[in-house]
Order: C-alpha cells, then sequence, then structure tokens
C-alpha cells in the first residue's frame, strides 16, 4: 500500500468537482486507458470533442504536469494492473456477466480504498482514538448507517463513542465535544454544508477532525486534520447516482480491527458483548 494515488483512483476522487468538458475527458480515460497511452494530446482531444487546453488543465486536476506524465503514469500501472474483463453493462438478461462486472468493481474499490491507506497518518489515527475521552459519527443521508455502525463497533471495543439518524442531535452533540476528542464526519461528496458546520464546530473547541469522504479535494477533506480517503467506481455504471457504500465500510472495519489488536481490554470487551447478544438468541 502506498500514499501514492493511482491516476484511475484520482480521477474517481475528483470526477464530480470536473467541469463538464473534463468529465468527457475523464469518461474516455477510464473506459479507455491502453488507447489513450497511443494517443498525442490532439489526438485525445479530438476523441473527447473537448479542447486541447482542456485536456491540460484536467491533467493538472489529478495531480499531473501534463499529458506525457500522464501517460506514463498509466502506462506504469496498466502493466501492473491483472487483466479484468469488465463492462459498465448491467442487464438483468445477462445476469452472470452483469454480476462479474458488480464483483469486479466492488474488489476494486476495495483494492483502491487500502491502496490509499497511508500506514503513518492510520497509526495516528488509531492513537488518537484510543486516547479520546468521546468519539462522535456523523454523516448525512444514506451515509448514515456507515455512523451508526462506527459507533456501534467502537462502542464493542469498550470505547465512548456517540452518533444519530437525526442530524440536530449530531450537531447538538458535537458541542459538547472538547480537545482531546475525536470527531468523524463521513460523506461520498464531502460537500454537505451541514458537516462542514459541524467540523467547524468542533474544530474551534480543539477536537481532531477525521474525514472519511471519496473527494480529496473537497470541502470537507480540506478541512478536516485527518483523511481516510475511499475509492468509488461508481461512474461505471452511472453518471448522476451516488448508492456505494461498500469503501467506507471497509474504512470502519479496518480501524475495528486495528483498534481490537491493540487495545489491551478489547477482547475481554467484544467477549461480553458478543454474550449479552447470544442471550437473546433462540
Amino acid at each position: 500500500m502506498s500514499s501514492d494515488i493511482l491516476v484511475r483512483d484520482q480521477i474517481f476522487s475528483t470526477y464530480d468537482s470536473l467541469y463538464d468538458a473534463e468529465k468527457k475527458v475523464a469518461d474516455y480515460l477510464i473506459s479507455h486507458p491502453s488507447e489513450a497511452i497511443e494517443m498525442s494530446v490532439s489526438e485525445l482531444a479530438s476523441h473527447c470533442d473537448a479542447s486541447q487546453a482542456t485536456i491540460i488543465r484536467f491533467c493538472k486536476k489529478i495531480g499531473c504536469k501534463g499529458f506525457h506524465q500522464l501517460k506514463i503514469k498509466l502506462a506504469g500501472e496498466q502493466r501492473q494492473q491483472e487483466e479484468q474483463v469488465i463492462s459498465n453493462e448491467i442487464d438483468i438478461d445477462q445476469m452472470d456477466k452483469s454480476l462479474n462486472n458488480i464483483m469486479i468493481s466492488k474488489v476494486e474499490e476495495i483494492k483502491a480504498t487500502f491502496h490509499n491507506f497511508n500506514p503513518e497518518e492510520l497509526r495516528e489515527i488509531v492513537d488518537l482514538i484510543i486516547q479520546a475521552n468521546l468519539i462522535e459519527f456523523a454523516a448525512m443521508g444514506d451515509t448514515i448507517p456507515i455512523a451508526l455502525d462506527g459507533s456501534y463497533k467502537f462502542n464493542q471495543l469498550g470505547l465512548k463513542a456517540v452518533s444519530s439518524t437525526i442530524w440536530e442531535s449530531q450537531e447538538a452533540f458535537s458541542r459538547t465535544l472538547r480537545k482531546g476528542d475525536v470527531f468523524f464526519a463521513i460523506s461520498a461528496s464531502g460537500a454537505s454544508k451541514r458537516l462542514v458546520k459541524m467540523v467547524e464546530i468542533v474544530k474551534d473547541n480543539g477536537v481532531t477532525t477525521i474525514a472519511i469522504t471519496n473527494q480529496s479535494k473537497s470541502p470537507l477533506a480540506e478541512l478536516c486534520d485527518h483523511v481516510l480517503l475511499t475509492a468509488t467506481r461508481e461512474h461505471i455504471f452511472h453518471d448522476q447516482v451516488s448508492f456505494t457504500r461498500m469503501a467506507a465500510m471497509s474504512v470502519i472495519d479496518t480501524l475495528f480491527l486495528l483498534l481490537f489488536s491493540t487495545k489491551w481490554d478489547s477482547f475481554e470487551n467484544v467477549a461480553q458483548h458478543e454474550q449479552s447478544v447470544a442471550e437473546e438468541k433462540l
């Protein structure tokens, strides 16, 4: 795992912040990376119905100095990746093919998310969580289940963690956090006004803030002390629909397992919880 983000992951991470013309370039590179490697900047511009200036601007937005560097990085990544047969087709009348496409995209999401992890930063986050008096998980909309899962798993370990399905309750509790506490803001887009406001509130009180988001250049990512960048492959299937939570869930699971291996009383706390749950089973 490396702190260097792959070109493909950087494209997905910045996709929502691109202009329409730049999205055409992104869509082409996602679908035809091998062909793009062999093209000149003018040829790519022609295929994408975009200007050469748009190509250069796009390259800089995803962290490349220019189109030449983009091609070099793409070529290197192409050689390293195993060949996978995947398309953006989801057709219930072709179930086997559809399931294979979905499976590959989900596996790629998880792999890319783990590639994004910075081991040193992840260790620092684990230490901050263990030392925290209180931990809050905040999220909006369809990301709320991830926040609830985070607080549930952390409570299993004996950590004091909270969340809520009501944003007003999330904000009210955020105002009680103080220096040494930890605040998780979970948002695929990283552009939630309410979450940004909560982060501003807790930062004024010296709280450590951690963003879990798909967007590395989002307002939330730029505001938080730490960013755990998730990968998404949603745009393979739908340009405008957001539906995946798997990558963010994998971040929560990773933190849970790392904490479990580090916190000395984790096994006892989890065992007690499992015993209480077992009493309710038939």
